[in-house]
């Protein structure tokens, strides 16, 4: 073999041998674009599952890299920061005033929030960046605000309830005397003098009622009663007492009805209206009360009775309409706003319903309906 023939040999196998590591390097590179290909999937997938897990959670949370830039924002930090993750990705600031307790987005409303603060670490231990984790606490913070002055209006109603008791003994002996001294004086300036100062301690008395009320659970003792009679002897009672107020009450009557009722809590009912009424009208003026199928319809008719009290004083607008029967709720510079809302409280303990209407300047009534005693035994029919 020449020389120039070996030398084409051995250029033979080197291609050969070329080829041949050529052909290996490209399978292991086929191979290793797969593996890359499949790992670069998995770390997509992994990611994906990452971000759909961090937006489904109702935290906010925030990943600083170790030099302090964002570069993780779920969609309830988004919300809750006001700010868009997209803008504040890569930057080293997310644009709210983060505290310990209180989180002030640039502009969006403050919150309270349950901050927490993580160092993350890599494979080799280094801290790599660190983690804020928050959680806004608002309304469990005014669910705080709200138990904690329910507590002190439990405990402030326990006062009120000792300390109206303790009032309610001798204003009953005002009252007494005070009527005693209205019957030897009567006709007379001083007589007035006593019929204004028994008044005056029966509407203090009636607050006191009200109060001692609200605190309670209104349970009526029911008795078969005429309401008729119930509803004449309220209005002589405050005829008398209001007698140099100018009010004048008409009361007409659609046949008598006979209920089931407390008849204590229905004429306290009936004096917190008639008292409204009375403040709705300072100079003076008419109250119409009827009593029978007012307001009712239909089978209403044979179940209910009706009970309408209607003045001619200033009347209400919507919003004093709306919240008319509300607990503190008042017009008034001093009234307690328990009136009303004692009045609706025991009509529906009696399960009735109250309804107001009313315009501006045009008065005020009040529909009551209740429902029909059944009567149960032979006394009682006796009594029709």
């Amino acid at each position: 073999m020449t020389h120039t023939e070996n030398n084409a040999d051995l250029l033979s196998r080197a291609i050969e041998t070329f080829n041949s590591a050529s052909a290996t390097l490209t399978q292991y590179y086929s191979a290793l674009e797969d593996k890359v290909r499949l790992l670069t999937e998995e770390v997509d997938h992994k990611k994906q599952l990452l971000d759909s897990i961090l937006d489904s959670i109702d935290v906010g949370v925030v990943f600083f890299d170790r030099d302090g830039a964002v570069r993780i924002v779920n969609k309830a930090a988004e919300n809750m920061l006001n700010i868009d993750a997209v803008g504040v990705i890569g930057g080293t600031s997310i644009h709210a005033s983060i505290k310990e307790e209180v989180i002030v987005p640039e502009n969006g409303r403050p919150f309270y929030a349950l901050v927490s603060r993580s160092d993350v670490n890599g494979r080799d231990g280094d801290i790599i960046g660190h983690v804020l984790i928050f959680k806004d606490i608002t309304r469990l913070k005014h669910l705080e605000s709200e138990s904690e002055r329910n507590r002190r209006l439990t405990a402030m109603g326990e006062l009120v309830m000792k300390i109206a008791h303790e009032i309610r003994n001798p204003l009953g002996s005002i009252e007494l005397f005070a009527g005693l001294l209205s019957n030897d004086l009567k006709g007379t300036d001083h007589g007035d003098y006593a019929n204004r100062i028994s008044g005056s301690v029966r509407s203090l008395v009636n607050t006191l009622d009200n109060m001692l009320r609200f605190t309670k659970e209104i349970k009526p003792r029911l008795e078969y009663h005429c309401l008729n009679d119930v509803i004449r002897e309220t209005c002589d009672d405050f005829k008398e007492l209001f007698a140099n107020s100018k009010i004048e009450i008409i009361f007409s009557e659609d046949g008598i009805h006979w209920l089931s009722l407390d008849r204590g809590l229905i004429r306290q009912a009936l004096i917190n209206i008639l008292l409204n009424s009375v403040h709705a009208m300072p100079d003076g003026g008419g109250i119409d009360i009827r009593v029978g199928g007012q307001g009712l319809t239909g089978k209403d008719v044979f179940e209910n009775v009706g009970i309408a009290i209607k003045d001619n004083g200033i009347g209400m607008d919507e919003e004093t309409r709306s919240r008319m029967f509300e607990p503190f709720f008042s017009t008034k510079d001093r009234g307690t706003g328990l009136g009303m809302s004692i009045t609706a409280s025991i009509i529906k303990a009696h399960g009735g319903h109250i309804d107001v209407r009313s315009e501006a300047g045009n008065g005020t009534e009040f529909m009551i309906t209740l429902p029909v005693a059944e009567l149960k035994n032979e006394g009682a029919r006796e009594l029709l």
